[in-house]
C-alpha cells in the first residue's frame, strides 16, 4: 500500500492554495497590460490626430484661399477673356492674386490657371499659347478628373515645365474646374505644394513611429521615404489591413518581414486621407513584459509559501488515516496485491465486507422466511398440520392476531385459462407472476394471505370480521369478479375462480380448497370462463335417468359422410345445447363427449380411409378430451382433431365419385347421340337415380343434361356439313331427328342459320 492519500491531499491542497493566487496573477497582469497597451494606443492616436490638425490646416487654408481666388471679378474676368496684349491689366492682376496664394502659411509654391477655350495657361513663368504648351495633353486629362475640386499627388519629373521650384519629386496640387458657377468647364486651377512642405509637418524626427498619409485609394501621398510615395503597403513590406468602410480611427495589426506592427490610423472627413502610424509590437510591448516579469516573480513567491503551508497541514491531516490503516493492517487483514491499494480503498473494501455479509444474511433471512410462508401455507391446504402446529407457525410468522380477528373465511382457487396456442415457459412465468400479483393487489392484505401457486392453481385464503349476514359472501364474490376484470383488461387473460363454501376453523382449509377445486370442474358446463361457488353445484341425487342425443349424433354423422361442413357446425351447436341442458351433472356432459368422440373414431374406422395423418392416437385424443374445461375449447378441439379432418375426407371422396360418374354420363351421350335419349334412360341403365345424376353432371360439367347432348350434336352437325357430302336430311336422319325439318329449325335456333347457309358460308372461307 502506498501514500496516495497523503500525495492527493498534498496535490488537491496545492492546487486549491495556488490556483486563486495563479487566476489573480493572470488577471492582474492582463488588466495592467491592457491599460499599458491602450494608453501607448492613445498616445499614437493622439499623435496621429496632432499631425492631421496641423496638415487639415495648411489644406483648409489652401482650399479657401483658392475659392477666394477662383470667385474673385479677377478671375471671372479673366477667364472669359483671350488674355492678348489689350488684357495686360486683367492678367496683371490676376498674377497678383495668384502669387497672394503663394505663402508661408499655405505652403504653395506653383499657382496654374489655364483656360481651354480662350487657349492660355498662367504659371510662375508667365502667359503662353495653351496648345503650344509642352504639357498640353497632361493637362487635358484632368478635365476627366470625376469632381470639381480634387487633390491629386502629382509627380515632379513627369511635367515639362516645372510645376514646383523646391527640388521635391512630388508635388501635392488641389485642383478646381473653372468657372465656378458653370456646369460647362473650360479652365483649371492648380495650387500645387511640395509634398517634402507635408512631409515637414509630420514631424517624424524624434518619433519611432513611421509616420505616412495614403489618400482615398489607400496608396501612400506623403511618406519619409521617397520611393515609397506612389504605392499601397503591400507593395512596401506590410500586410494589406482589411480596412472598414465608414471607420474614421482604429487599429490593426499588420506583418513586415515575418514581424508585427501596429498600425494606427484616423480618416480625414476633410480630404478622405488616412493618417496612419505604424510602431513595431516589440516596442509596443516592451513595457507590458516588464510587468508580466515582476507578475511571474510575485505569484511564484506566493505559491512557494502555499506549498510549504499546504504540505504542513497535509501531514497534520493525513495522521489519524495512517493510524487507522496501521491498525487494520496488524489485525492480519493484508490481502494479496494491497500494495497498489490506496488507504481508502482498503477502508472501504473492509468496511464493504461487513457491510455485504450484513446485507447477505437480512437477504438470505428474507427470502428463507418468504419462502417458509409460502410452504407453510402450501401445506396448511393439504392438510399437513395439526391445530397446535398451525398456532405454532401463526405465532412464528406474526398471524396470529390477524386470523383471531377473522370469523369468516373462504378460500378462492384461480385457474389461468390458456389460449389455444401453447406458450413458452417465459411467457408462462410471467403471465403467472403478473396474475400473482393482480390477486393481491385486488384483495387487501389485512383480508388475506399470501397467493400460493398449489400444482396449477393460484390458491387465496380470503378471511375477515363479519358483522351482517351476507357481507363476507358478497365481498368475496366483489374480489372475484374484480381480479376476472382486471387480469382480462391488463393481461388479456382469461382466468375461472372456483369458491369454496365459507367456513369459521382454519383446519378447515383443506377442505376448502378441494371445494374450490371441484367447483372449477363444473366450468366445462359454461361456454365462458366464470366463477363458481361450490355451494351452487353441490351434487343432488336425480329422479330421471339421463339421455344422450341420439338423434342429433346420428344426424351430424350423416351431415359428415355428405361433407356438409355449413349443417356440420350447426348441429354439433346444437347437440352441445342439448348436452348442457341445465340438470345435467358434470359427470354426464362428459360422458356425453366421450360417446360421440367414439362414435366419430368409428365412423373413421368404418369409412375405410387411409387417412390416418388426420387424427391423432386413440388414447391421446381421450388424454386430451378429458383435460378440457369449458365449452369453447372443447367446441375447438372437436373442430380441429375431428371434424374438419372428417369432412375434408368424405369430400375428397365424393369429389372423385362425382368426376367418375359424369365421365360415365358423357360417354354415355358419345354412345347414344342418334337415338332419342333422355336423363331417366341414362339413370336405368346406369342404375343410378335421376335426380342424382342429374346433380352430379350439371356440377362436373357446369351444365344441364340435355343441353350437353344439343351441343354434342350440334358439334356433329357442324363437322359433317364441313367436311362430308352428306345431305342435309342425311345429316337428320344420323343425328335421330324424325325429319330433316325438325333438324334445320333446331340448328337455326342454336346458330342462326340454316344448315344450308352455314355449309356455304364454311366452303366459301
Amino acid at each position: 500500500m502506498h501514500r496516495s492519500l497523503w500525495i492527493k491531499l498534498l496535490i488537491y491542497g496545492g492546487i486549491v492554495g495556488t490556483i486563486p493566487v495563479i487566476i489573480v496573477g493572470v488577471f492582474a497582469y492582463i488588466q495592467s497590460t491592457s491599460q499599458a497597451e491602450q494608453r501607448v494606443e492613445n498616445e499614437k492616436m493622439e499623435l496621429i490626430r496632432q499631425v492631421q490638425s496641423n496638415i487639415e490646416q495648411v489644406l483648409t487654408t489652401v482650399h479657401h484661399s483658392l475659392n477666394n481666388t477662383i470667385e474673385s471679378p479677377t478671375m471671372e474676368t479673366a477667364i472669359r477673356r483671350p488674355l492678348l496684349a489689350d488684357d495686360f491689366i486683367v492678367y496683371r492682376d490676376l498674377r497678383s492674386q495668384l502669387i497672394k496664394l503663394q505663402s508661408f502659411d499655405t505652403k504653395v509654391e506653383e499657382t496654374i490657371v489655364l483656360n481651354n477655350d480662350q487657349n492660355w495657361i498662367a504659371t510662375n513663368q508667365g502667359i503662353k499659347r495653351f496648345n503650344e504648351h509642352p504639357d498640353y495633353e497632361r493637362y487635358l486629362t484632368y478635365f476627366d478628373l470625376p469632381y470639381d475640386t480634387t487633390w491629386q499627388l502629382l509627380e515632379t519629373d513627369s511635367f515639362e515645365e516645372k510645376i514646383i521650384r523646391r527640388n521635391c519629386p512630388y508635388s501635392i496640387s488641389l485642383i478646381k474646374k473653372l468657372p465656378a458657377r458653370m456646369s460647362d468647364k473650360f479652365g483649371l486651377a492648380f495650387a500645387n505644394i511640395p509634398m517634402c512642405s507635408i512631409r515637414d509637418l509630420l514631424g517624424s524626427e524624434g518619433v519611432s513611429d513611421e509616420l505616412m498619409i495614403l489618400d482615398e485609394n489607400n496608396r501612400i501621398i506623403v511618406h519619409s521615404n521617397d520611393d515609397a510615395v506612389g504605392k499601397t503597403l503591400a507593395e512596401i513590406g506590410f500586410s494589406e489591413p482589411e480596412w472598414e468602410e465608414g471607420e474614421e480611427a482604429g487599429r490593426y495589426i499588420v506583418d513586415n518581414d515575418h514581424e508585427s506592427y501596429a498600425l494606427t490610423y484616423s480618416t480625414s472627413g476633410f480630404s478622405g486621407w488616412k493618417y496612419v502610424s505604424i510602431t513595431s509590437m516589440k516596442e509596443l510591448l516592451s513595457e507590458s513584459r516588464s510587468i508580466g516579469w515582476f507578475t511571474f516573480y510575485v505569484v511564484l513567491t506566493m505559491v512557494a509559501i502555499t506549498a510549504l503551508v499546504v504540505w504542513a497541514f497535509t501531514n497534520k491531516l493525513y495522521s489519524p488515516v495512517q493510524k487507522l490503516v496501521s491498525s487494520i493492517n496488524q489485525k492480519g487483514n493484508r490481502v494479496t496485491g494491497e500494495k497498489d491499494r490506496t488507504e481508502f480503498q482498503v477502508i472501504e473494501d473492509h468496511l464493504q465486507e461487513l457491510f455485504s455479509s450484513k446485507s447477505s444474511l437480512e437477504q438470505e433471512l428474507s427470502i428463507h422466511s418468504q419462502q417458509s410462508l409460502m410452504l407453510f401455507i402450501i401445506r396448511l391446504f393439504q392438510g399437513h398440520f395439526s391445530e397446535e402446529e398451525m398456532k405454532e407457525r401463526l405465532r412464528l410468522y406474526e398471524l396470529e392476531e390477524r386470523m383471531s380477528s377473522w370469523n369468516y373465511l373462504s378460500v378462492l382457487a384461480i385457474h389461468y385459462e390458456k389460449p389455444g396456442e401453447e406458450e413458452d415457459q417465459q411467457e408462462k412465468e410471467l403471465r403467472t407472476f403478473a396474475i400473482r400479483n393482480i390477486v393481491e393487489d385486488t384483495v387487501p392484505e389485512p383480508y388475506r394471505l399470501p397467493a400460493v401457486w398449489v400444482d396449477d392453481l393460484l390458491v387465496l385464503l380470503i378471511g375477515f370480521t363479519e358483522h351482517e349476514d351476507g357481507e363476507g359472501e358478497k365481498s368475496v364474490y366483489y374480489w372475484s369478479e374484480q381480479i376476472k376484470s382486471y387480469t382480462q383488461r391488463f393481461i388479456e387473460a382469461e382466468v375461472s375462480i372456483g369458491i369454496s363454501a365459507p367456513f369459521t376453523d382454519l383446519p378447515r382449509a383443506s377442505i376448502a380448497f378441494m371445494e374450490g377445486k371441484e367447483a372449477l370442474t363444473h366450468r366445462l358446463k359454461f361456454s365462458e370462463n366464470v366463477i363458481i361457488n361450490y355451494k351452487s353445484i353441490e351434487a343432488k341425487e336425480k329422479a330421471t335417468i339421463y339421455q344422450h342425443p341420439t338423434q342429433i349424433e346420428e344426424e351430424l354423422l350423416l351431415s359428415i359422410r355428405l361433407a356438409d361442413k355449413e349443417r356440420v357446425d350447426h348441429l354439433f351447436g346444437s347437440w352441445q345445447q342439448e348436452v348442457m341442458k341445465e340438470g345435467h351433472s358434470i359427470g354426464e356432459v362428459q360422458v356425453s363427449y366421450m360417446h360421440l368422440l367414439n362414435k366419430l373414431l368409428r365412423l373413421y374406422q368404418e369409412s375405410g380411409m387411409k387417412r390416418a395423418e388426420i387424427l391423432l392416437q386413440e388414447n391421446v385424443l381421450y388424454q386430451e378430451a378429458l383435460m378440457i374445461r369449458s365449452q369453447e375449447q372443447m367446441k375447438h378441439w372437436f373442430e380441429v382433431q375431428l371434424l374438419n379432418p372428417l369432412i375434408a375426407a368424405f369430400n375428397e371422396v365424393s369429389e372423385s365419385q362425382f368426376k367418375n360418374l359424369s365421365e360415365k354420363m358423357i360417354d354415355y351421350i358419345h354412345q347414344h347421340y342418334d337415338q332419342a335419349i333422355t336423363l331417366e334412360q341414362c339413370a336405368a341403365d346406369l342404375h343410378y337415380n335421376a335426380n342424382y345424376l342429374s346433380s352430379v353432371f350439371k356440377e362436373g360439367t357446369k351444365m344441364t343434361f340435355s343441353e350437353y347432348v344439343t351441343q354434342y350434336r350440334l358439334s356433329k352437325a357442324k363437322d359433317w356439313l364441313v367436311n362430308s357430302g352428306r345431305s342435309v336430311k342425311a345429316i337428320a336422319e344420323e343425328l335421330g331427328y324424325n325429319n330433316s325439318q325438325n333438324f334445320i329449325r333446331s340448328f337455326k335456333k342454336l346458330t342462326g342459320k340454316t344448315p344450308g347457309q352455314y355449309r356455304q358460308e364454311k366452303q366459301a372461307d
